[in-house]
């Protein structure tokens, strides 16, 4: 079975641009020789690959990556574009902005010449590069453009992934994790479907742990979130949530969260933190799912109106609740990494929060850390600002 991406249209500017600019990377090494690429690839190394790394132990993205793309031309010439990007959004240096858009022009280019022999490419590779791609994307400010997530569909619904330890499944889990940040943002079902045939192996470490609930997330957000979606009836609800409070009930210890009063003493926020970041992310995802379940949850009979009040106050302390856990855990993280895969969670459960200080102090840290991630957060922070709790 064969996929194809969708037609992709290529720059004749970036594509000279290259040929006449800057070193091709149809040669790594040799690419690899100039100054300039040697900086944005170690500044990938240093402060990017983490992102992607961020429940991952084996450290896929930061030390297997840069090796096999110092052998593929498409990892390297991706690596190139995001790091290109990311730089001159952090530094401000328009210098980096060609350069970044010049090699992911390359890098479409490769995929449209790999996906004529779909069959022979390197899969995991190409997973691994199009995770990249996406995240050049984003921080390019094209958040709902869909190119490569839609290709990068068409490649995952042609193959079986079997969810072990290498590059594959990382780039996998990856690529799930963008899907989940961009249909938070964007309040819609994923790009991929996701079955129980696909759930992951019952989790017996951390990295399980946060990978199931991943899994979990995506099949709330799919359900729940869909255009097309029915409501969910009762059964259907309750077993969704039986899946959430058995995985929670199995948590290790090692997650659970530190509180330390007075630790951020200008906060308004809890201040509550992890040993590891994956906790923190782990912890993000299983709240977002529970108030997804909550705002979906079917009344299990007809309600009078004074029942209806107190049905929705439950709803707004439940909803706060989670709010305030995953934009506590977030501030107090002081994590690049954490705050890149938080912003889906914190987007999509922010206006939950009740109190005007706890917004606009959660709209700065919002503004800090995209700032310091070269990530666009304008459209969080504008609905954060302009929206009114809709339960207040």
């Amino acid at each position: 079975m064969s996929a194809r991406f969708p037609p992709l249209s290529l720059d004749p500017d970036a594509t000279a641009n290259l040929e006449r600019e800057y070193p091709s990377a149809q040669a790594p090494e040799h690419a690899l020789q100039d100054p300039q690429v040697a900086r944005i690839f170690r500044h990938y190394m240093e402060s990017l690959a983490a992102w992607y790394d961020l429940n991952d132990s084996r450290r896929h993205f930061e030390d297997i990556v840069p090796i096999r793309a110092r052998y593929n031309p498409l990892l390297l010439s991706a690596i190139l574009a995001f790091s290109a990007a990311n730089l001159h959004h952090t530094r401000g240096d328009h210098s980096y902005l060609e350069l970044a858009e010049t090699y992911h022009y390359d890098s479409v280019r490769r995929l449209i010449s790999l996906m004529e022999n779909i069959d022979q490419l390197p899969i995991g590779e190409t997973l691994a590069a199009i995770c990249l791609l996406r995240s050049h994307e984003i921080i390019t400010q094209n958040v709902s453009s869909q190119r490569h997530l839609q290709g990068c569909y068409s490649l995952l619904a042609s193959r079986h992934v079997h969810l072990t330890a290498d590059l594959l499944s990382a780039g996998y889990w990856n690529y799930l994790r963008e899907d989940i940040t961009v249909a938070l943002i964007e309040h819609r079902g994923l790009m991929i479907t996701l079955s129980d045939q696909d759930a992951p192996p019952q989790p017996t470490d951390d990295m399980d742990f946060a990978n199931y609930i991943t899994f979990l997330l995506g099949q709330v957000i799919n359900r729940c979130l869909a255009v097309d979606s029915p409501p969910l009836g009762v059964l259907e609800w309750e077993a969704l949530k039986a899946d959430l409070d058995q995985w929670k009930s199995a948590l290790p210890p090692s997650f659970d969260a530190i509180e330390t009063p007075g630790l951020r003493l200008q906060s308004n926020f809890p201040s509550r933190w992890t040993l590891r970041s994956w906790h923190v992310s782990t912890l993000h995802y299983y709240h977002t799912a529970m108030g997804i379940l909550w705002l979906a949850q079917p009344a299990a009979r007809p309600l009078k109106a004074l029942q209806r009040i107190d049905d929705v106050d439950c709803l707004r302390r439940k909803l706060d609740y989670h709010a305030t856990e995953i934009c506590a855990l977030a501030i107090s993280s002081e994590s690049a990494p954490v705050w890149v895969n938080a912003f889906g969670p914190v987007a999509f459960c922010g206006t939950w929060l009740q109190g005007t200080r706890r917004r606009v102090e959660l709209v700065e840290e919002i503004e800090k850390w995209g700032k310091l991630a070269g990530w666009p957060v304008s459209i969080i922070t504008n609905a954060l600002s302009s929206s009114t709790n809709t339960l207040s």
